[in-house]
């Protein structure tokens, strides 16, 4: 039936050409105009199952929190010039409304001037009311001190959490300015004002204002942006904007560098690279198969016809996408270039077979219904065998691979019926057009490739020599296969030199934390409170952001209101200062001198325990020991004070009657005993925690390393699923996929070769036959995996997924090699391998050259996948001509018909 079909259509196009080729060019016209419906979905969470928590979480997150959609400036230089940038850019980002709500990169202290006390635990509350007892300079040095040696000094578990280590280099650099105050009024008393003393007080209560790591070298700005990652049109537009900005102001400030990452500029840059990788490589494919079907047929026109056949089959193939699915996610945006690489071997086979009956049969219609009967049924069969091995990755609950099987299964299908269809009636067309210009018989080209069929006879002469040595090999190739390792790391993915993740290296260097987050909602204040306190003792959070960092649990409010209450009365009764006296100086220098020591304590505890940051900021107050010319700083001013005791008391009075009414005024605010509630927060805090409707609260997690191998990966996903399952973002969801992917890889890779089977069966109607068929597949699959792990080359996200699609593509093989025996004859090797081993091997190459285009790509994630895919065809070429001539060898007993 199928050979009957074959000959009378071929007879159909070789007779009306041009009917054929209209009717498909109307086809043609419908499917671009339902292709251009297709939408880009170029996130990792698309590619989960549609109804994985996780993913929905993670989609409900976006959609709600605008502000889980980071957008940062990362700014590099000295302290005060770095903030000086930041300064003179905030105005003009803050110009741009249409992507910008807020510009945070100082503390809010408008409302922490206000509520401070009642964020602070109970247990602190305690302490800072003896400290503020007395706030004269001997006195508060001296309950600093207590305070110091009660937190700090001899307690092992001081530092045991990231939150306490922030905490202690935030209260050494409030020392430290403090300090730096004392010192200036000594030492330079002519630019010492109450200016300097107010800043004092500021940096003494809240910190550094700036969001600046601990070196003061690099500095922080999170632009909250009022759309989600998702709108991929803003993406593009709000980098843009800021990136002009950032050109434009950076050369008033030549030792300033400054660069954009997060969650937007990311999108932004993956969109643009995979839209011009795409297109490169789109181009780039077709233009190597052209150039190897010139160099292989000697001719020019044949080859472009073939090339517009596959555009053809790509368009309708797209076109049908756009009515099934409407959308291409990360994995399917590239199916153009792989459908370049596999559609072209339909034509190819034609082609070939068709310039071998043109030259014997009288006319073009008996040479096309000829070429259709010897290559027809392969074509079908292959395309119906890769088609369902890519069907069967449907029943994949990873919606990427899923969506893979699918596009590519509609795209093999496409392309083998449009090439069926209508390459015959376009290659007759051509004859009849050349014919009636030049009048004159048409020469008609045709190469052998006769050293195929010098192998074929070798083989045929000896198999067991050439068996053994493919046993050989693929034995060498599957030690090596099964040593291959896998790399997690998503970041290598992405284009080498990005800046967006460049800096992610430097905001963990500098801060201590990735900004790849993970984020939770949960269902009330109380509820996000639990769960913070639990993150916060998981050994991998740096830190955790959520609403009761503003507005704490009322039980907490009601436990914390008496004392913040008892502090307010300490500060309004201390209205009396005394001042510092040659007297009491003794006593002045005496707890500097145990601040210095207590400093000293803190920076070996931290040594110890690891705690880097906390040791250097240390260090840069009390000095490094291992360092020969660093001093201590409090030191130092003890030596300034000796020298010339009466300018110190003088100046440290000064400096004592300008801060004392300003820390008294500021604690007194602080000391707020009402209760903090959702409508005192800011508008801008309420909107990066609470979602419209009021019933869900954001908590945002940020690793405190780079998560992106797997160690750090599985430990950072166990202690979030310790917590809570709900626990979703960029590292759980790369997890979470990995898993699923080797779940229904391996699954549809056993599901893909039983299918392969039962086709082959069917098909060739010998069980034999079927699983000779398979060899090739499953050797060139070892071979492949063994190749790219002794070149280096590691498994990826991406490529993993190209294994079960190596299935589909390296049966195609075996297929032709097979139906051209069973018509030929198992004793004709030779003149099996001298035809369709051309048009395989033709094939072979014009896939890998389609493949090969995927390496050229920015996207290193598809320059691997294309790496595998090359490795791969190229092995299931040489597989299918080593295995199954030698197999069929030892049948026939070294028999050959070379007839």
């Amino acid at each position: 039936m199928r050979e009957r079909f074959l000959r009378n259509w071929a007879r159909i196009a070789a007779t009306y050409p041009w009917r054929v080729i209209t009717v498909v060019l109307i086809i043609t016209v419908l499917a671009a105009l339902s292709a251009s419906r297709i939408r880009m979905d170029m996130r990792w969470s698309d590619m989960l199952p549609a109804n994985d928590p996780k993913a929905k979480e993670f989609d409900e997150i976006i959609t709600e929190y605008k502000s889980a959609s980071s957008f940062l400036v990362v700014v590099r230089g000295e302290e005060e010039q770095i903030k000086q940038f930041a300064d003179a850019i905030t105005p003009e980002i803050k110009e741009l409304t249409q992507f910008f709500s807020r510009v945070d990169y100082k503390l809010d202290k408008d409302f922490l001037s206000n509520h401070a006390l009642m964020l602070a635990e109970t247990e602190d509350l305690k302490t800072f009311a003896d400290m503020f007892e007395n706030l004269d300079l001997i006195p508060l040095l001296t309950s600093i001190n207590d305070n110091f040696e009660e937190e700090y000094v001899g307690d092992e578990e001081a530092l045991s959490t990231k939150e306490k280590e922030n905490e202690a280099v935030r209260t050494l650099d409030g020392f430290h300015s403090w300090l730096k105050a004392m010192d200036t009024f000594i030492v330079n008393p002519d630019v010492a004002n109450s200016t300097l003393a107010d800043s004092a007080v500021e940096r003494f209560l809240y910190g550094d204002p700036y969001f600046i790591s601990q070196d003061k070298r690099v500095l922080l700005m999170n632009l909250k942006a009022n759309f989600t990652a998702m709108d991929i049109d803003k993406d593009i537009a709000s980098t843009d904007s800021v990136q002009a900005i950032l050109d434009r102001r950076l050369p008033d400030f030549p030792n300033v560098k400054a660069g954009i990452a997060g969650m937007i500029p990311l999108q932004k840059d993956e969109m643009e690279h995979m839209t011009k990788d795409m297109q490169f490589s789109s181009i780039l494919a077709i233009v190597l198969v052209m150039l190897l079907f010139m160099l292989t047929f000697r001719i020019w026109s044949t080859p472009i016809l073939a090339g517009l056949n596959l555009m053809i089959s790509i368009v309708i193939a797209a076109g049908v996408l756009g009515l099934i699915l409407g959308r291409l996610n990360l994995m399917t945006s590239m199916f153009a270039v792989i459908l370049i690489g596999l559609g072209i071997d339909y034509a190819i086979h034609i082609i070939s077979v068709y310039g071998e009956r043109r030259v014997i049969d009288k006319d073009a219609v008996s040479a096309m219904q000829e070429t259709l009967v010897r290559s027809g049924s392969g074509i079908v069969t292959g395309a119906l065998t890769t088609a369902a091995a890519f069907f069967a990755l449907a029943i994949s609950v990873t919606q990427g691979i899923k969506e893979m099987g699918i596009v590519l299964g509609i795209g093999i299908i496409c392309a083998m019926v449009t090439t069926v269809v209508l390459l015959p009636a376009i290659l007759v067309a051509r004859e009849k057009v050349l014919s009636r210009i030049t009048k004159k018989p048409i020469k008609r080209p045709y190469v052998e490739f006769k050293f195929l069929a010098d192998i074929g006879r070798s083989i045929a002469a000896h198999p067991m020599i050439f068996l053994i040595v493919a046993i050989v090999l693929t034995a060498v190739l599957f030690y090596q296969a099964i040593n291959i390792r896998f790399d997690y790391n998503m970041l290598n993915l992405e284009p080498k030199g990005l800046q967006t993740v460049e800096l992610q290296d430097t905001i963990i260097e500098a801060f201590d934390l990735s900004p790849d987050f993970a984020m939770l909602t949960t269902g009330s204040i109380e509820e996000s409170y639990e769960i913070s306190e639990k993150l916060k003792e998981m050994p991998l959070v740096s830190m955790v952001e959520n609403i009761t960092d503003y507005i704490p649990p009322k039980e907490k409010q009601e436990k914390r209101m008496p004392e913040v209450e008892r502090i307010r009365k300490i500060v309004s009764r201390n209205t009396e200062r005394t001042a510092i006296t040659q007297t009491n100086l003794n006593q002045l220098i005496e707890q500097l001198e145990r601040l210095d020591m207590n400093v000293y304590e803190l920076s070996q505890l931290a040594f110890i325990g690891g705690q880097d940051k906390v040791d250097t900021k240390a260090k840069s107050i009390i000095g490094d020991p291992e360092k020969k010319d660093s001093e201590s700083f409090i030191l130092n001013l003890v030596e300034k004070i000796e020298q010339d005791p009466q300018k110190a008391i003088a100046q440290l009075n000064r400096f004592q009657g300008y801060y004392w009414p300003v820390l008294r005024s500021r604690i007194y605010q602080m000391a707020n005993p009402d209760l903090i509630s959702l409508e005192d927060l800011p508008e801008h805090v309420r909107n990066q925690y609470v979602n419209e409707k009021g019933d869900k609260y954001l908590v945002t997690i940020y690793p405190k390393e780079q998560v992106w191998n797997y160690e750090s990966l599985t430990r950072f996903d166990k202690q979030m699923e310790s917590v809570s399952p709900k626990i979703t973002g960029t590292p759980p969801i790369f997890l979470h996929l990995i898993r699923l992917i080797g779940r229904d890889g391996l699954l549809a890779t056993v599901l893909t070769v039983i299918i392969v089977i039962l086709l082959l069966w069917v098909d060739f109607r010998s069980l034999r036959f079927a699983l000779l068929g398979v060899i090739p597949l499953i050797t060139g699959g070892i071979w492949m995996l063994g190749i790219m792990k002794t070149f280096g080359i590691m498994l990826t996200m991406l490529n993993v997924m190209a294994i079960p699609m190596i299935v589909g593509i390296g049966i195609d093989d075996g297929v032709h090699v097979l139906h051209r025996y069973m018509y030929e004859g198992l004793r004709k090797t030779p003149v099996v391998l001298r035809s369709t081993g051309k048009a395989v091997m033709l094939t072979s190459l014009t896939t890998m050259a389609g493949f090969g285009s995927l390496m050229t790509a920015s996207y290193r994630g598809w320059a691997g996948f294309g790496a595998l895919l090359v490795t791969g065809v190229g092995a299931c070429f040489i597989t299918t001509i080593l295995f199954i001539p030698s197999i069929i060898g030892l049948f026939t007993k070294g028999k050959i018909n070379d007839e």
